[in-house]
């Protein structure tokens, strides 16, 4: 499988697509005559790949990957020696759980501005006079994409802004969750058999089946925290039609993350990225390297950039795998080396990172260079400058299989659960659990194993009741916290919305 339908698409539709999203009917594109835009079926293809090269903006610590990263249990990004990684204190609050109304702007923009695209895009393929025989599946598409973004709306933010609708004028009004998630498993159901079954060459980066499924799985296994109400049963149902469309496990873990890893049979729904093809624009790389590395990690990978010494893991899940859990191998925890085998010396002493972090906020007492293990679970390509080129999974079939048994296990049915888990397990090379290890404490231990630093966690902790729980440099926090406070620059420009509870404005 090759990266030829998005490296195509993004070849001619590079840039900001959308600015602020509060009005999600805003008419950017209005200058765009559809009718002299779409003289056929690949200029609309075209128009559609707008939405995979915003999502690229998806992985950027400000945005929504460094929100749902550091604001769990499985990272953190301490204030180190140098005043380095201040930031105005977002990663501090991140972590901290101190949520206000500025700690979490860029993910209100990217989702919003992803529906807002979505809406533009629709409006335009059905205006359009020109007709043939995949536009219906085109329009699919981008429903289930729209689809997407308003879950992670709900998610995130609970109480938004909704409009399905580029013509509708006025402010969106808000809408509850109780609203939003028939809505959303509707477009979904609605939508998803006029997808392609699983990714291939031709449909690469785009919705399939597989991953229409895996979104109303994760709409089901978290009914119960967002409209109150158990859908365990539905989960098992879309779990295992993901698995009769022959999606599978990779027998190497680590083939999943590779720089090529557009070749995985596992991953379903990916962010595609590209070196030569992907922006300048920062904000739409994936540069995971720099976020996390010390810059004498170059020296280990044949880095060109500069690494930043910022993002590493909580010691708490670093110290939770087994010796021989493959999945360990992710991080890198003590003495390093250059890409020879020679150490690698700081201040005259053989340069190490530890697992154990001095500080997460201390002036007097900062963290140090060389705290915290560093993230090796993608593959840092030789001589890698700018962006990444492996591509950023968002889910993979591991996921499928272990939400599957997680809600059997909810339904009484541990038994039934086993070989899910027990398929996850071998892989990873550590002992097959047996029926009464599979409590909920142990599922979301072995979920944060496998899925570290996917951008799952948050949602996952919410869900099995962590949430607001101490763990790593963070005390115990308060249940309004589930939510993010909306950003105050979209209470300003559009009055209908209200503040979810508990914050001030």
């Amino acid at each position: 499988m090759k990266k030829i339908v998005i490296s195509a698409l993004l070849a001619v539709c590079t840039g900001n697509c959308f600015q602020s999203c509060t009005n999600l009917d805003e008419d950017v594109y209005s200058y765009i005559q559809t009718d002299d835009f779409f003289k056929n079926e690949q200029e609309m293809v075209m128009n559609i790949g707008r939405i995979y090269d915003y999502m690229k903006q998806y992985t950027h610590y400000f945005n929504m990957w460094g929100a749902l990263t550091i604001s769990a249990d499985e990272a953190i990004c301490p204030f180190r020696e140098g005043n380095l990684w201040w930031d105005n204190g977002v990663w501090i609050d991140l972590h901290s759980h101190n949520f206000h109304s500025h700690v979490n702007n860029n993910a209100w923009d990217f989702i919003f501005g992803g529906v807002a695209l979505c809406n533009q895009i629709l409006y335009m393929i059905e205006e359009s006079p020109v007709d043939f025989a995949s536009k219906p599946n085109l329009i699919a598409e981008v429903k289930v994409m729209r689809a997407w973004f308003y879950m992670n709306g709900i998610d995130l933010f609970g109480n938004i802004p909704f409009t399905d609708n580029f013509k509708d004028e006025g402010l969106p009004p808000q809408k509850d969750r109780q609203f939003l998630f028939p809505w959303i498993e509707k477009e979904l159901k609605e939508n998803v058999e006029a997808l392609p079954a699983i990714p291939a060459t031709s449909n690469y980066g785009r919705p399939t089946q597989a991953m229409a499924y895996t979104v109303l799985a994760k709409l089901y296994i978290n009914a119960e925290e967002w409209i109150g109400k158990e859908m365990w049963q539905e989960t098992v149902d879309v779990c295992a039609k993901v698995r009769k469309l022959g999606m599978t496990l990779e027998s190497d873990y680590f083939a999943n993350f590779k720089v090529n890893n557009e070749n995985s049979k596992e991953n379903i729904m990916v962010v595609v990225y590209d070196n030569v093809q992907t922006s300048g624009d920062w904000t739409y790389n994936f540069k995971l390297h720099q976020e996390t590395l010390y810059t004498l990690s170059q020296q280990t990978f044949g880095i060109v950039d500069f690494c930043w010494d910022g993002f590493c893991v909580t010691e708490s899940l670093y110290n939770s795998y087994d010796e021989n859990d493959v999945r360990r191998k992710s991080w890198l925890a003590g003495p390093q080396y250059d890409k020879s085998g020679n150490p690698l010396m700081y201040r005259g002493e053989p340069f190490s990172y530890n697992v154990s972090v001095t500080s997460l906020y201390d002036p007097q007492n900062p963290a140090k260079t060389e705290d915290g293990a560093r993230c090796a679970k993608y593959e840092y390509e030789d001589g890698l400058q700018g962006s990444m080129s492996n591509d950023f999974v968002i889910y993979r079939y591991a996921d499928v299989l272990m939400m599957e048994g997680e809600a059997l296990v909810r339904m009484g049915k541990a038994t039934e659960a086993l070989p899910l888990f027990n398929e996850v397990r071998r892989r990873a090379g550590v002992a097959e659990y047996t029926a009464s290890q599979l409590t909920l404490d142990e599922i979301l231990a072995e979920r944060g194993r496998e899925f570290a630093w996917e951008g799952l966690r948050r949602q996952d902790q919410i869900r099995f009741g962590t949430w607001g729980k101490a763990w790593d440099f963070k005390e115990p926090s308060e249940d309004y916290k589930k939510l993010f406070p909306i950003p105050y620059w979209a209470l300003l420009s559009n009055p209908t919305l209200q503040q979810e509870p508990g914050y001030t404005n």
